[in-house]
């Protein structure tokens, strides 16, 4: 029995088809892939449509997507190195900034760009003619956006922020979102390459018994933090051989005292978007500080975001590499 919340969304996508079908816009059939991926596209024609099954979700696409709207940094970055921009109808903000995005190159070329950090509006998406949604769910509304465009008729992919914590959820969120375009011999040499990248790394580390403890910082908006215990940092810091300290559940507030508290043996400062350690340059030359072991032993490190954070896609093994050079450099790849 169709629920009040499910009815209330599919009154909405009624609401909204109708008053997209009234607007003044020309009744053209939606704008296809630039010429040069056409032939990508035609390839494949064979094989549609084909259902998609993601996070226990049944996703029916008709046709490979030409017109793929993506509402996330995550899912925009992913599908622009699988099917360049020629596909893709938008992308948020962030894939188009320095230091968030890392297709950047094929991200400024998108001709729309939205922002990101916000509810999504399904009339905004809608009236972007999309035949494929991406988005990373962070909120309700997300989901609920996703309902709304899928009784609309236009097929969406949630995913989770979990799919890009670590390597190998990202290779299976790029071998899903290959599936979903199309491109599952470009999303296979991705995650091959990735996979003997990743097994390079750990067979170097396999005889190192070193378990350094890891204390992890960042910042964002001015206010410094230690990562969470999901963060993507985190995992690849366990992957490398490392033991997090001081982290919550979510990221905290840090000070000297909270330092002082987790001890570390290493600290890994996160550079986001190239400020570098300047943000805590003040706060680890502290006195007080002067004994914690990382300090001391001058053990502070910084890693780029762009490889190490839940933005950084299929450069979180360049990540793993960095960092696992950083927590044991005797160890011999």
């Amino acid at each position: 029995m169709p629920t009040n919340k499910s009815k209330s969304l599919l009154a909405v996508a009624a609401i909204l088809a109708a008053a997209l079908a009234g607007c003044s816009a020309p009744a053209t059939a939606p704008p296809t892939a630039a010429p040069s991926d056409t032939a990508a596209i035609t390839t494949t024609a064979a094989t549609w449509p084909r259902t998609i099954t993601h996070a226990g979700e049944e996703v029916k696409i008709a046709a490979a997507p030409a017109r793929i709207v993506a509402l996330s940094t995550e899912t925009g970055d992913m599908a622009l190195e699988l099917v360049g921009h020629g596909r893709v109808a938008a992308v948020s903000n962030g894939s188009t900034t320095t230091g968030a995005g890392n297709q950047l190159e094929e991200a400024v070329q998108v001709k729309t760009t939205l922002p990101s950090g916000v509810t999504p509006d399904p009339e905004q998406i809608l009236a972007l003619n999309p035949d494929l949604v991406l988005m990373t769910s962070r909120h309700e509304g997300e989901k609920d956006a996703a309902a709304i465009l899928s009784a609309s008729g236009v097929p969406s992919l949630v995913f989770e922020s979990a799919d890009f914590e670590n390597v190998e959820n990202v290779m299976s969120a790029l071998t899903t979102l290959g599936t979903a375009l199309g491109a599952e011999d470009k999303a296979a040499s991705i995650t091959g390459k990735m996979a003997q990248d990743r097994d390079k790394v750990l067979a170097s580390l396999a005889k190192n018994q070193d378990s350094p403890t890891v204390l992890l910082l960042m910042q964002r908006g001015g206010k410094k933090f230690i990562q969470a215990k999901s963060s993507a940092m985190s995992t690849l810091v366990t992957q490398a051989g490392g033991t997090v300290v001081g982290a919550a559940q979510a990221a905290t507030a840090v000070d000297a005292e909270r330092i002082i508290k987790a001890n570390p043996d290493v600290i890994l400062v996160e550079d986001f978007q190239g400020a570098g350690m300047a943000p805590f340059k003040e706060l680890l030359s502290q006195e007080v500080l002067v004994n914690t072991p990382a300090i001391a032993n001058d053990r502070v490190a910084i890693v780029s975001a762009a490889m190490a954070s839940g933005t950084a896609g299929t450069h979180l093994v360049e990540g793993l590499s960095s960092i696992a050079a950083i927590l044991n450099p005797d160890a011999k790849g």
